[in-house]
């Protein structure tokens, strides 16, 4: 209800919004609580991730992707019910392409090969001397846990129904008695799940997820559960039939009968139920399998490697010291490690190949040349094309007579940065971040100042959607 109490929040500080524009060489500074990079990691820890894991998590998702295309080609409700759950798919799949193809381009694993070689040369006598041979058998012993890992995540994790019952059943593992089940909670997970839900798209995805992981994860770190069923079934096809056909867990009906008020006796059977239900039997087979025989050593082995990592880090500083001078440490900046990083760089366009340069700045020219009202992604608002028609942009144009859409900058950004404020040499908001350029993936393991850049939003596009597009001039005022 209104309330004249009800007034815009008043911040001691804020940034000030600069609108005079951005040109290539600025300067451009980012703040935020980014994820995790790893500048300095061993040459081991990056030919894994080059030769075995990035490949592998690219491949799964590729087939879970080209699954819900096809699907979604046929239908207008189940493009619309898995736009943004392809979108979260495809996020991690397009940034290790374009990190296995930095990697190999720069040859990484062979430039650190090189330098721990130097490195191991100069440690003999010190306190490092075998130390990086100690980080590679670590790694070697690591793995095939971290393989598992991976295809755990991939595969058993992406069956929708699965994650779905195990999160119903956990009601019940919480509820310290039967008439304690949260069943509003379970209503609501319920309405929220299947709203977005197609069962043959999950249960195509579950058959080609389970063949992968039968036919990659070596023998000896399947668990018994996986290799009994696929000795009755013969296949992951067939298995996807029963278990399909038998779960309640693809039919809201019956999960939403679980909400409804009973007796003591009858929540109790309905737990009973829910717990011998094949998808959350499926979820807590693998949980516990993943749980009990690699996580543990999964965490036993990285605990290992984080303490070698430590001596390693102090010992690249001292190399470095020793064979450059103390001016060689400037060079050492942190990686980010979920705390508050700062990231400064200058707005520059980058050549990703021969005969191609990006310029540093696009604008909503580029927008409307892609509009294509038959791909969901590129079906401009027609409340933009009209605009656009007209050349209605008000103050918002820049000097060339067109708005201003975004920037590439040479800021070292990652996973998390996104919704960073850019800020410009005079402390003034000028964007914010949000992608980096593709061929530039690989820098959160080796940065190359010629072609990784971030992506940030210019402001005076923010700007001009809330004043010509969504006609909000109250957001503005305020």
């Amino acid at each position: 209800p209104y309330s004249p109490d009800n007034v815009p929040y008043q911040p001691k500080k804020y940034f000030r919004i600069s609108t005079k524009g951005v040109h290539e060489g600025d300067f451009t500074f980012i703040y935020g609580f980014p994820g995790r990079t790893q500048e300095y990691i061993h040459s081991e820890g990056v030919r894994y991730i080059e030769e075995t894991g990035d490949p592998h998590k690219i491949a799964l998702r590729t087939k879970r992707l080209d699954i819900m295309s096809r699907h979604q080609a046929e239908s207008q409700k189940v493009r619309i019910q898995y736009s943004s759950k392809h979108a979260g798919v495809a996020n991690a799949w397009k940034k290790w392409q374009g990190e296995v193809k930095g990697i190999r381009k720069m040859k990484t694993v062979q430039t650190k090969k090189e330098y721990e070689k130097g490195f191991s040369k100069w440690a003999v006598g010190t306190e490092y001397e075998g130390l990086t041979d100690r980080i590679a058998q670590i790694y070697g012993q690591l793995e095939p846990y971290t393989f598992a890992t991976d295809y755990y995540g991939e595969t058993i994790r992406a069956v929708e129904a699965a994650a779905f019952a195990s999160s119903i059943a956990k009601l019940y593992k919480e509820a310290d008695d039967s008439l304690s089940f949260d069943s509003r909670k379970a209503s609501d997970l319920s309405e929220s799940f299947f709203k977005d839900y197609h069962l043959p798209i999950d249960k195509e995805i579950f058959a080609a997820m389970i063949q992968e992981f039968d036919r990659n994860m070596p023998e000896a770190f399947k668990p018994e559960f996986h290799s009994r069923m696929m000795q009755k079934y013969g296949n992951a096809k067939a298995w996807a039939d029963d278990l399909f056909a038998a779960t309640m867990f693809t039919d809201q009906a019956a999960v939403e009968a679980l909400s409804v008020a009973k007796d003591q006796e009858s929540v109790g059977a309905d737990r009973d139920k829910v717990m011998n239900d094949p998808a959350v039997v499926f979820f807590n087979e693998y949980y516990n399998w993943y749980s009990k025989d690699i996580r543990p050593e999964t965490a036993r082995l990285n605990q290992e490697l984080q303490l070698a990592y430590r001596d390693y880090m102090r010992g690249q500083m001292e190399y470095a010291e020793a064979i450059n001078g103390h001016k060689a440490l400037e060079a050492f900046y942190p990686d980010a490690n979920l705390t508050l990083r700062v990231a400064y760089g200058h707005i520059k366009g980058y050549s990703p190949a021969d005969g191609v340069y990006y310029t540093p700045s696009s604008t909503i020219k580029g927008i409307m040349e892609k509009d294509n009202p038959e791909i969901f992604d590129y079906n401009i608002p027609q409340r933009l094309r009209d605009i656009y028609a007209v050349k209605d942009y008000g103050q918002w144009a820049d000097a060339t007579g067109e708005v201003p859409v975004c920037f590439i900058a040479t800021n070292h950004t990652t996973g998390g940065n996104s919704g960073s404020p850019v800020i410009n040499a005079d402390g003034d908001l000028i964007g914010l971040n949000f992608d980096r350029v593709w061929e530039g993936t690989m820098s959160d393991i080796v940065f190359d100042p010629d072609i990784c850049r971030n992506i940030s939003l210019d402001v005076r596009y923010v700007l001009f959607i809330i004043d010509k597009v969504a006609d909000a001039d109250h957001l503005l005022e305020e």
